[in-house]
């Protein structure tokens, strides 16, 4: 099928997000994102000469924007159950790999005192509760305590361990109104002629405003790239960097955005660590785009919106229209008048979950391909990791191995499943009581409506849990492994995971 250009949209889409109960797509072993109305954030840090501060914005979702599905071409219509597709071309990226169990999990604690420890998943204290802050870096715990200028450095089980060296690459430096890059040694390697650091530098690359005022990027050597004349740049990841162009002009559309914003906005818990309230409606948008490490704008950033790219690609809104671009700018799905909110995505698997306008229902788009897997006839569909996925028609959801297609359970009733978390075999359904079920799901546990508050995906032995406004570790069998707590947030992290020249850190701060 040959695809005309697609239109440029005016409606500002969403993000990625948890479910309404609590899920954490970061912890699902198969890397499922959830669309709901909430948002995302991306936060890049300026260094300028007469100051340094931290530009934020904010992405949320409209309402929806569907249309009719084109199903010629490559879409590949079945009749009934997910089958498999051998035509299937896998993207060669390490993220792409399926997550594993961490060898150790940890959880930072916020006491009844206000300070923080760390404690197993047996609940056993590693950290006394009597910090300011818990940081995991790799396998590295630094606990900053009050009165102290620098972190003390523990191992995993809270034994004192020398600090982590710094890791290769190059740091910016200020002198007197400049800025320059120094060695993780502390020598100079490019003098201090910029007027601001951008970002750092990633895979190679680093986007500063040079001393003209023009913002570039330039390489390890301070050779000048290319330009990039945008409002907001993001970090190269895999060879890829979100650009964003401000929109500055107040209409009707962004007073309906900031509506439904306050309509579909809900208070729980994620994993957004800079979460904040609805959209400006001063703003009608912000136009978005991908660049590649050549400057060329392989999704192009005068696009209405952009969400989160995949291994895959990422999906695209303009003027309404909604479509799915590989990683070099290829459309592989669409466009066409779709709408991905209540959608998710599986990221490992490479399936999402798209909306069509004519019907009104839910199916799957294989994103190897833009494929339709299974055929729009349902009124959710939702991944939920571990090979599994749910998909609701009326009151009924049912339970469905991804690889087989095969219906594992049914109910009849409202029901909403947590996703699975890394390596785990039991997980949350919210009904009329709150159940612990397997993978097949069987029943494990029960507990009342009411005793629970919020909840999240298992990782390793327990789960995350809010009680009565306090926080817990529950175990598979619904048997309380730690209570009380003001907060409590997993600091494990896997370094086999880390991307090269990056450390990947969590903060808990008081």
């Amino acid at each position: 099928m040959t695809r005309s250009k697609p239109q440029l949209p005016a409606l500002l889409l969403a993000a990625l997000v948890s479910t309404t109960v609590w899920a954490g797509s970061a912890s699902a072993e198969k890397g499922v994102t959830l669309y709901d109305h909430q948002h995302r954030e991306t936060r890049t840090t300026t260094r300028e000469s007469s100051t340094t501060h931290t530009q934020s914005s904010t992405t949320r979702t409209h309402s929806s924007s569907s249309v009719s599905v084109d199903r010629t071409g490559t879409a590949e219509i079945l009749v009934s159950w997910l089958l498999p597709n051998p035509h299937r071309n896998l993207p060669k990226l390490r993220s792409v790999s399926p997550r594993h169990v961490p060898p150790t999990i940890r959880f930072a604690v916020k006491a009844p005192n206000g300070k923080w420890g760390i404690v197993d998943e047996n609940g056993r204290t590693i950290l006394e509760p009597r910090y300011q802050s818990v940081t995991s870096s790799g396998t590295v715990l630094a606990a900053m305590e009050k009165g102290h200028a620098k972190p003390a450095t523990f191992n995993l089980d809270g034994k004192p361990v020398p600090p982590p060296e710094a890791t290769p690459g190059l740091y910016p430096f200020k002198e007197k109104t400049r800025w320059g890059f120094k060695d993780e040694k502390g020598n100079i390697m490019l003098t201090p002629v910029y007027r601001a650091i951008v970002t750092d530098f990633r895979e190679g690359i680093a986007f500063v405003v040079d001393d003209k005022g023009k913002q570039v990027a330039i390489d390890e050597k301070g050779t000048v790239l290319f330009a990039a004349p945008y409002d907001e740049i993001s970090p190269f990841q895999d060879g890829l960097a979100e650009v964003r162009r401000h929109v500055k002009r107040f209409n009707w559309a962004s007073l309906a955005s900031l509506t439904l914003a306050n309509v579909f906005w809900h208070n729980g818990w994620s994993y957004d660590p800079y979460a904040d309230g609805p959209l400006d409606m001063a703003w009608d948008g912000q136009k978005r785009g991908y660049l590649d490490t050549r400057g060329r704008e392989v999704i192009d950033s005068h696009n209405d919106a952009v969400y989160p790219m995949t291994p895959w690609g990422t999906f695209v809104q303009d003027k309404g229209k909604v479509w799915f671009s590989d990683r070099q700018g290829r459309v592989i799905f669409g466009p066409g008048e779709y709408d991905i909110t209540g959608g998710s995505l599986d990221e490992i698997a490479g399936l999402a979950s798209v909306k069509e306008k004519a019907s009104g229902k839910y199916g799957i788009i294989d994103l190897s391909d833009g494929s339709l897997r299974l055929p729009f006839a349902w009124d959710a569909i939702v991944f939920l990791g571990g090979d599994r996925f749910t998909v609701k028609q009326g009151k009924s959801t049912r339970l469905v191995d991804e690889t087989t297609g095969r219906v594992l359970q049914s109910w009849d009733t409202d029901v909403t499943f947590t996703p699975f978390g890394a390596g785990a075999e039991v997980t949350w359904l919210k009904g009329n009581t709150w159940q612990l079920v397997d993978r097949a799901g069987n029943v494990r546990a029960q507990l009342p409506k009411a005793a629970l508050d919020q909840v999240s995906p298992f990782q390793g032995k327990v789960s995350i849990v809010k009680s009565n406004g306090q926080w817990g570790l529950m175990d598979q069998t619904g048997q309380w492994v730690l209570q009380g707590m003001k907060k409590i947030k997993e600091v494990s992290v896997d370094p086999g995971q880390a991307p090269a020249g990056q450390s990947r850190t969590q903060s808990m701060q008081g």
